[in-house]
């Protein structure tokens, strides 16, 4: 009896998959002829019609008010610096500020902030866009329809690729002057 139910957990196991944790999205378009009723003539005329469909899977909603709030009570002074950062981003996924502006606006001191952005930097959540300007990796956190966060997200990832050439820019002209 216990073998059966050893053997059917077993089966059951290798049939579950396990979930992915991208999320992805789909697009179809469908492509058909209808035909309508003109109001004015009372003919029955033939259209092209075109139906597209987006589709996100695999995602999940984030009340980020509600979200905020509960970090907050928390207290620690990184995650006021997270709060911060989500609450003031724009709608292209930036913000704009100092570090030392970021520091006042919370209220903790400026090496806590430092060494908040370098995390969150390290862990590719937010990268530097230039002085004074972060973004918010798109793909963790945005807000807008999707055709939006697609070209938000390939401005963010134009802008990874021209920082890595950069990089290897300056290491070839480094190694060529030694």
């Amino acid at each position: 009896m216990e073998d059966k139910k050893k053997t059917k957990l077993a089966e059951n196991q290798k049939r579950r998959k396990k979930p992915s944790k991208k999320t992805v999205s789909t697009k179809s378009t469908k492509i058909a002829t209808t035909q309508y009723i003109n109001k004015e003539t009372g003919e029955l005329e033939t259209f092209n019609v075109i139906e597209e469909h987006d589709q996100d899977f695999n995602f999940e909603k984030i009340w980020l008010g509600h979200l905020l709030e509960s970090l907050e009570v928390l207290g620690n002074a990184k995650i006021k610096v997270l709060n911060y950062l989500l609450a003031n981003k724009n709608n292209e996924n930036q913000i704009i500020g100092t570090q030392r502006v970021i520091a006042k606006g919370v209220g903790v001191s400026l090496p806590v902030v430092n060494e908040t952005i370098k995390k969150l930097v390290e862990a590719k959540a937010i990268k530097k866009v230039s002085s004074g300007v972060l973004m918010l990796n798109p793909e963790i956190i945005f807000k807008g329809q999707h055709k939006k966060r697609m070209n938000i997200l390939l401005k963010y990832t134009k802008s990874e690729i021209l920082e890595n050439d950069e990089d290897e820019s300056i290491n070839n002209d480094t190694q060529q002057g030694e």
